[in-house]
């Protein structure tokens, strides 16, 4: 039975987004063998964004722990030091300097969301001039609107906005009053590379980022960070249907000490 629901979930997904992207150059493929695993199709994340938002910015998982949830996915560092990048199972930082790194083993995070990648659907979009919210409302009107995906996203972008925090010091501040003071916007152009993150749905807010959350890194190893924006002409999008998540408490012991 879940052989036959996995089949009919990836024609269900190409045929809606051939219908919604109707009137661009667009290829479709899917992958009819689901993963019927008990965790790799699952979201795993380590804390919940209120807590960082609220100021718990470090904790006690290392990226070798982390390595075991997932191949893919995005995060960040404690101390809020730097976003965190996750493709095809290699991790970079990418820091407040622009600086593109990779990231050990004995790294700490504060907050990080993974998963093993294996795209469920893929497409191709081509037009002229198109942004990044031109290309998530066509995604988010091609998916239903309750379920959670990991979707990668490659091309040549001819501007793409991005961020990147500088750590933080004790005693550390609410996440967006850090933001305000700390993160340095980087504007490329004329980049190419991939950005990867999820699409997760606005009852998930206290936990995750609710709506689309991507970060960007660039082939060359020389740029990325959050992505605010961006312009291309032409994107592939790869899409990964989660069957859940689950998450895992940070185990600093400032996360006992915040209201949530």
């Amino acid at each position: 039975m879940q052989t036959t629901l996995g089949v009919k979930r990836a024609f269900f997904y190409s045929i809606v987004s051939l219908i919604f992207l109707t009137g661009q150059s667009c290829t479709t493929k899917e992958d009819a063998t689901p993963d019927t695993s008990s965790t790799t199709d699952f979201l795993y994340q380590y804390s919940i964004i209120n807590a960082l938002l609220a100021g718990v910015f470090d904790g006690n998982l290392t990226f070798g722990e982390l390595k075991k949830h997932g191949d893919f996915g995005v995060g960040t560092f404690n101390r809020v030091d730097g976003e965190l990048v996750i493709n095809e199972g290699k991790r970079y930082r990418i820091r407040s300097n622009g600086s593109v790194s990779e990231v050990a083993d004995r790294d700490s995070t504060s907050l990080a969301f993974v998963k093993f990648f294996k795209a469920d659907s893929s497409f191709t979009v081509q037009t002229a001039g198109m942004t990044l919210e031109q290309l998530q409302k066509k995604i988010a009107a091609a998916l239903p609107v309750n379920e959670i995906y990991a979707i990668r996203i490659k091309g040549t972008f001819s501007k793409l906005t991005t961020r990147a925090p500088a750590p933080a010091q004790k005693p550390y501040p609410t996440l967006n009053d850090h933001l305000a003071k700390s993160q340095v916007i980087f504007n490329l152009t004329n980049t190419t590379g991939v950005a990867v993150g999820f699409l997760v749905p606005t009852y998930m807010e206290k936990v995750n980022v609710p709506g689309f959350h991507f970060h960007y890194l660039a082939d060359d190893l020389q740029s990325g960070g959050h992505v605010y924006d961006f312009t291309a002409t032409q994107v592939t999008v790869e899409i990964d249907r989660t069957k859940g998540y689950y998450v895992e408490l940070n185990t600093n012991v400032d996360f006992g000490k915040v209201t949530l």
